[in-house]
């Protein structure tokens, strides 16, 4: 991705400088926004992404949870092409639910 950013030059090897961008208004409903790479994007759909973020307990290994799906699915969709590069950033916009009360035991 930080290639993309400089590397002009290489244009003509299709690389790009020019990011696909998407505009959404955020909403109280809205839990988390991935920004990811095309490398992601090219073997993982919109809602396999929301699935997986949304199902990590642990919000700081969503992305690299993203990203270890990404890097399965490159190697059995894409066997013999060589992997894109996989990046994501998971950002989550409301604080975690508070855990639940701690249970005390009667130590006898």
């Amino acid at each position: 991705m930080s290639r993309a950013f400089g590397d002009y030059c290489i244009k003509d090897f299709g690389l790009i400088s020019v990011p696909e961008v998407t505009q959404r208004h955020i909403s109280s409903k809205d839990q988390f926004v991935i920004m990811a790479t095309d490398g992601v994007w090219d073997v993982v759909s919109n809602q396999e992404a929301v699935q997986i973020v949304s199902s990590v307990t642990d919000r700081s290994k969503a992305a690299k949870c993203l990203v270890k799906a990404a890097m399965k699915a490159w190697r059995r969709r894409r066997r013999g092409i060589a992997m894109d590069d996989i990046s994501a950033v998971c950002l989550f916009l409301h604080s975690p639910p508070p855990p639940p009360p701690f249970a005390a035991t009667k130590m006898g």
